[in-house]
């Protein structure tokens, strides 16, 4: 009877649960059951009085609301960093304590939010779904794509108050803002080094490890970062071959074409204010210029530098005297020599 009355009990509570028609998740309570629905239905009965954005829960108008008033209820005991929400305080702790619970299954790359794992898959899934109707361009999110059109209308809603300088995203103007504070909040636990965003920190981290978990999937080449496996598999895009107008010779990429063409041109944009000494790549003016700096290191530097600064005076000033002669003779009546002018004479 007992194990009766305990099924009889679990029975009645089945009863009592509020199941989803569409998804056939289950709530304990009719309200909540309704909440849920707003999901299918989409919903939003609760708009906010500044700027008309709806939402769905009382609870997320409220935590919105906030980014209005600057509110922050929420600090971090560790860096004093405040956050509008619990749940954003919890994972922001996760950058201090090196926690990342959410794991790709295919690379074994590790994320401090759920968010961030969805959107890594993207790289080896390749899946773009949102197409920029300017251009062409395909992106993974919707929010992706929002961002991106402000390059095609030149919007920038998130200002610097310090500088005015402006930006397309609020990720931008954050990590701008803690260029004039000196904030660095995320710190490797390792060598103790401190970084302005959690992004710097993980690729720090990851070259600091020597892991490759970015790998190619047409040639299986594996690189550190995510950026260096993006610049990589632009190798494998098939492109309209860039023609020389004057030797026909082919090239791959623009950017190719176009330092091409400075053999032809002459152009040397790059100019080195030490020793004058121009140059068409800025790869071979960066090398350039590394020797200039190891001359300055060496402990002779400065007698060697003082003995070039003379011979390069006296150069000068030797040059202006032949330069100053050569003027003086143009300047001056031609005088015969005296004992022509005597013969002369004669």
């Amino acid at each position: 009877r007992a194990g009766g009355g305990r099924g009889w009990a679990l029975a009645a509570g089945a009863e009592r649960l509020h199941r989803c028609e569409q998804c056939g998740k289950v709530f304990a309570q009719a309200g909540a059951l309704a909440k849920h629905r707003r999901v299918h239905t989409g919903e939003k009965p609760y708009r906010c009085p500044v700027c008309a954005k709806a939402f769905a829960l009382s609870s997320g108008l409220v935590l919105h609301k906030r980014t209005h008033t600057g509110e922050r209820p929420h600090a971090c005991l560790l860096c004093g960093k405040a956050f509008i929400s619990s749940s954003h305080l919890a994972l922001h702790l996760r950058s201090h304590t090196g926690e990342r619970k959410y794991q790709c299954s295919i690379c074994g790359k590790l994320f401090l939010q759920s968010s961030h794992l969805v959107r890594h898959k993207a790289i080896h899934t390749g899946e773009r779904p949102f197409k920029c109707e300017e251009c062409g361009k395909l992106f993974g999110r919707s929010s992706h794509l929002a961002t991106h059109r402000r390059v095609h209308t030149g919007e920038r809603p998130f200002k610097c108050l310090q500088c005015e300088k402006a930006f397309t995203q609020k990720a931008g103007l954050v990590l701008h803002v803690r260029l004039h504070t000196g904030e660095r909040p995320y710190k490797c636990e390792k060598c103790g080094k401190n970084f302005r965003s959690s992004a710097h920190l993980m690729s720090h981290q990851v070259l600091e490890s020597g892991e490759r978990n970015f790998k190619c999937s047409t040639c299986g080449k594996a690189f550190k970062q995510a950026s260096s496996l993006k610049q990589h598999l632009k190798t494998h895009e098939v492109r309209e071959p860039q023609c020389c107008s004057v030797c026909s010779r082919a090239f791959s990429r623009s950017s190719y074409l176009q330092l091409h063409m400075r053999t032809h041109s002459g152009e040397r944009p790059y100019h080195c204010l030490v020793c004058n000494r121009t140059y068409a790549k800025i790869s071979t003016f960066e090398k350039h210029c590394k020797k200039h700096q190891q001359d300055e290191e060496r402990p002779d530097a400065q007698t060697r530098s003082v003995t070039t600064r003379a011979k390069a005076l006296t150069q000068k000033k030797k040059q202006e005297q032949k330069q100053q002669h050569q003027h003086d003779c143009l300047e001056q009546p031609h005088q015969a020599d005296p004992k022509q002018q005597q013969a002369g004479k004669l």
